[in-house]
């Protein structure tokens, strides 16, 4: 090997430097993630919380306030996903690019956005699934039904479970997003393993909520009628024919109403008029 071979492979060698992420700076930007939409504003959305985010790592791999301030730059461009649940992946994601970048890797600040923008609509679809169409409902569904049985436990509960999923979580994929990188939870997205779990669980989130239109939205009618020497029990046939045709009906109608875009607040005001003229009229009965 000539000695200039030597040389530029001394140089190439001098690049790379050696600087790691400590797990405590990791933890804060995850914990910090959680507040990437206290930020918010309609021009970048979660730019302002996620870049505050990157600061502990920023502060570790680069030394210098400008430099500092040129990686913290690159951030502020619109971003915007489900930040608590799956969402934390692209937050894991980004640390592992910038420690390769900080130690001489070929990996520019397009590349990290692109990767971030890239991942940003899948992971918000898949995470607003899990958020709000499977833990939600499902927590909802078992706590409201300890609530409205006089247990204290249900308002707590809800409050303690659904915080322990969201941070374990939360916690889970961030790491797999830094230890795995931008290659492996896009090789789990084109698998479609992911869309199939998710499948899954909103299947049971609808089971749930299926049933607490059911058993929680109680309609009765106290009509009755005799022909002849029979008794007619309006309530009682429909039960034959099909329990809960009533509050299935009305939860029906209800959804149709929203689905017209009609106000909360007059759907609320009809139940309401509905359900105090039903009673005065003989049609509706009280609950018991």
């Amino acid at each position: 090997m000539s000695e200039t071979q030597k040389t530029n492979k001394d140089v190439v060698q001098n690049d790379k430097k050696n600087i790691n992420l400590k797990k405590s700076d990791l933890v804060k930007h995850w914990l910090l993630g959680y507040s990437s939409e206290t930020a918010y504003n309609y021009e970048r959305l979660q730019a302002l919380g996620t870049t505050n985010a990157m600061v502990p790592i920023v502060r570790r791999l680069y030394k210098t306030k400008e430099e500092q301030a040129k990686e913290l730059k690159k951030y502020m461009i619109f971003f915007n996903t489900e930040p608590s649940y799956i969402g934390t992946v692209i937050h894991g994601i980004a640390a592992s690019m910038e420690e390769q970048r900080a130690n001489g890797e070929q990996i520019d600040s397009d590349d990290i956005n692109s990767v971030r923008t890239g991942l940003m609509g899948p992971m918000a679809g898949i995470g607003d699934t899990v958020s709000q169409g499977i833990v939600y409902p499902i927590l909802a569904g078992i706590c409201c039904s300890l609530a409205l049985a006089g247990n204290v436990l249900g308002p707590i509960l809800f409050e303690v479970v659904y915080k322990a999923i969201m941070l374990t979580m939360g916690y889970s994929f961030y790491m797999l997003g830094y230890r795995q990188g931008k290659n492996s939870i896009l090789k789990l997205l084109q698998s479609g393993r992911l869309n199939k779990v998710t499948e899954i669980f909103s299947i049971i989130g609808l089971m749930v909520v299926g049933n607490m239109a059911a058993t929680r939205v109680n309609v009765l009618t106290p009509i009755e009628f005799t022909v002849g020497k029979v008794r007619f029990n309006l309530q009682e046939v429909l039960d034959s024919l099909l329990p809960g045709m009533i509050p299935l009906a009305t939860t029906l109608l209800i959804l149709k109403l929203v689905g017209k875009k009609v106000n909360p607040t007059y759907i609320i005001a009809l139940i309401f008029v509905v359900g105090i003229l039903g009673s005065l009229l003989g049609i509706l009965a009280p609950i018991e």
